[in-house]
């Protein structure tokens, strides 16, 4: 007895799927047959890139390249279930969208966090989380070199979970003359885009990553935008 007692609290469970959520917005995921525990992983969105800002009139007007967007903060956390879990039970997200890019002399949006909200047994409630989720990152702002709120951002870190980590704040916001700025890169996840300089600036990558920032002048009105943020993202692996 002792023997089999060992043998069954010791033993290396198995990786039976693994599902990736990118789609944006209210999603579930169906518990597979099987399972002893989940390892879940959420990226927040990334902020959208500040736009070209300006001050001043006439000969005496001064340009700045706007901020880059925040990246979204992650998480990882292990799930065995307030009780044990049956097959075609569901967890339910919101997978957090990534922040719009900023008009001109407008900042970007903040990006979405993600969000692991309830685990449900068909309609009936068996776990409602609080505060389970990765922060969206903030919108790149517009403003004058130095300014504390001239960049985007970290998607801060979540309260709950295995593994807490902030997103990158993007780069602050250009002087006169100069290029956007760099969007944050999330961690584990999507790049920050590239600030416009010669063309449009980049959006960041999925899952996370914060938009590029506007360039500071153009002719082409477009490079004076900011760019979007990356979508956030879940990953839910099933062991059994």
């Amino acid at each position: 007895m002792i023997g089999a007692s060992k043998a069954t609290t010791t033993r290396e469970f198995q990786l039976l799927s693994t599902t990736n959520i990118t789609s944006t917005g209210a999603q579930s995921y169906t518990v597979p047959a099987g399972v002893r525990y989940l390892e879940i992983e959420m990226w927040g969105a990334g902020g959208g890139g500040g736009a070209m800002t300006s001050t001043g009139s006439g000969r005496g007007v001064v340009r700045y390249g706007g901020g880059g967007g925040g990246g979204g903060g992650y998480l990882k956390k292990t799930y065995y279930g307030a009780a044990d879990m049956q097959v075609s039970d569901t967890l339910n997200f919101t997978v957090g969208a990534g922040g719009a890019g900023g008009a001109l002399n407008n900042p970007g949006a903040g990006g979405v966090g993600s969000v692991l909200s309830t685990h449900k047994r068909s309609t009936t409630v068996i776990t409602t989380f609080s505060y389970v989720r990765a922060y969206g990152g903030g919108g790149g702002a517009i403003g004058t070199v130095g300014d504390a709120t001239a960049n985007g951002g970290a998607g801060g870190v979540p309260i709950n979970g295995d593994i807490n980590t902030n997103g990158n704040a993007g780069s602050d916001v250009a002087s006169a003359g100069i290029g956007g700025q760099l969007g944050g890169a999330d961690p584990d996840g999507g790049a920050g885009g590239a600030g416009a300089i010669g063309a449009d600036a980049v959006a960041g990558t999925a899952p996370g990553g914060g938009g590029g920032g506007g360039r500071a002048y153009a002719l082409v009105s477009n490079i004076t935008l900011g760019a979007a943020g990356g979508a956030g993202k879940v990953i839910v692996k099933a062991y059994g």
